[in-house]
């Protein structure tokens, strides 16, 4: 148990040298030293505890299998993190990707679909979104409306409303929130 303990204070330049030799105890130490403050810095882009881990666990598995063609110019943690921080973008830009087809799957599903109920609970939800999107601050709803109805990059929107890219992120994650939190809300009440 010392020598555990001991091995988790091991300097990043030791253990990337360890991992670099495909030294299975080096991985063992990374996952015990950085295993929690990976899944806590996940959750500040991602909600949901589980996909936080398992991007986290996609990150070491990756470490693990490329360890012989690893090259880190920078300091091992600021590697782990921006690696991390790209899984979490390539992530939501899938999720993304995937809603923009099931919103479009519905557009044309709801039309050629017999199942009244379905259709029913579609009208609900998109009633219950645009309630939502009228309650809350028009800077986060017109960024929302352009970003996920009209399909506008966050690039382009940051041009049409004139503000820093960064604050069109944050103001789309603060739509979400919003609209997640009123949405769960309505379907409780």
């Amino acid at each position: 148990m010392k020598q555990n303990m001991k091995n988790i204070f091991l300097p990043d330049p030791d253990i990337l040298q360890m991992i670099g030799q495909n030294n299975e105890e080096a991985f063992k130490i990374l996952y015990k030293k950085y295993w929690r403050l990976l899944v806590k810095y996940a959750a500040t882009y991602i909600n949901d505890d589980y996909i936080c881990k398992e991007i986290v666990q996609e990150l070491f598995v990756h470490l693990h299998s490329s360890s012989s063609r690893l090259k880190i110019y920078s300091s091992f943690s600021s590697y782990l993190f921006v690696s991390l921080r790209n899984k979490i973008f390539n992530y939501l830009r899938n999720q993304s990707v995937y809603k923009r087809h099931v919103k479009n799957a519905g557009h044309y599903g709801v039309q050629a679909c017999n199942d009244v109920e379905q259709s029913m609970d579609f009208t609900e939800l998109q009633k219950g979104i645009r309630f939502s999107l009228k309650r809350m601050p028009a800077k986060y709803s017109e960024v929302y409306i352009l970003h996920d109805e009209n399909s506008y990059t966050l690039k382009r929107i940051s041009e049409i409303l004139d503000r820093p890219i960064d604050t069109i992120e944050k103001q789309l994650r603060k739509a979400r929130c919003l609209l997640r939190s009123d949405l769960r809300e309505n379907r409780l009440n």
